[in-house]
């Protein structure tokens, strides 16, 4: 039992080290992520300013207010949905915690195994989730170009 336990155990932390990885791996791409939408929108705002020195706005500064808009707008949610800070998983419990005399250390480190399984599962939904939302706003941020063209043109 005890290899079984000593090989479960190695395993479970080499999973949850992985998922932690690619926690801050999402953070990281989503950091970069907001530095483009937001270069974007700074780009397009700069363009629509220069509308506002003329008596009439032409459908091009038009264009880019509304476009500057649905950038923050998606700058936005991607700051909400991937960036905020959140809870995340520890690889291992707080000693206060596994540090119990009255149990065999078999028992402990069976009950931390599942603890463990516990931590995994919650850092796989949130790392989910924040791959979702953050492969929907760069879905959503390649189309800029067509919000653009719309608003142009309608």
């Amino acid at each position: 039992m005890k290899n079984l336990l000593d090989w479960a155990e190695q395993h479970a932390l080499e999973n949850i080290r992985f998922h932690l990885g690619t926690a801050d791996t999402l953070a990281k791409e989503a950091t970069t992520t907001l530095t483009l939408l937001l270069a974007g929108a700074g780009g397009t705002m700069a363009h629509a300013v220069q509308g506002l020195n003329k008596e009439t706005m032409s459908d091009s500064h038009v264009a880019s207010i509304v476009l500057a808009v649905y950038l923050v707008f998606i700058s936005a949610t991607l700051v909400y949905k991937c960036m905020r800070v959140a809870p995340i998983p520890a690889p291992t419990n707080e000693p206060k915690n596994i540090y119990q005399p009255k149990y065999k250390l078999d028992d402990l480190r069976e009950a931390e195994l599942n603890n463990l399984q516990t931590r995994i599962t919650d850092s796989v939904k949130r790392n989910d989730s924040v791959a979702t939302w953050l492969n929907f706003i760069r879905f959503f941020a390649v189309f800029s170009p067509v919000i653009w063209v719309l608003v142009f043109y309608l």
